[in-house]
């Protein structure tokens, strides 16, 4: 899944998701949730947390599609 990819990402290099989701302009709760997979993350949140990440978008992407077909 996208969001435990990006999860792991943060954490992995020590990011605090407060200070993502305040320069993306989501609230803390709504970073936590789309992080711990309880909430859908918009394309539109996806582009600016790999901008903020400074990752290319097909970063956390790629394998997502056979991911969703073999479960």
């Amino acid at each position: 899944m996208i969001a435990e990819r990006i999860k792991s990402y943060v954490n992995e290099r020590g990011f605090k998701q407060i200070a993502i989701a305040k320069n993306v302009g989501m609230s803390k709760v709504a970073m936590s949730e789309t992080l711990n997979g309880n909430r859908t993350m918009t394309a539109e949140e996806y582009v600016r947390i790999c901008d903020f990440l400074e990752v290319p978008y097909s970063k956390f992407a790629e394998g997502a599609y056979e991911e969703a077909v073999s479960e």
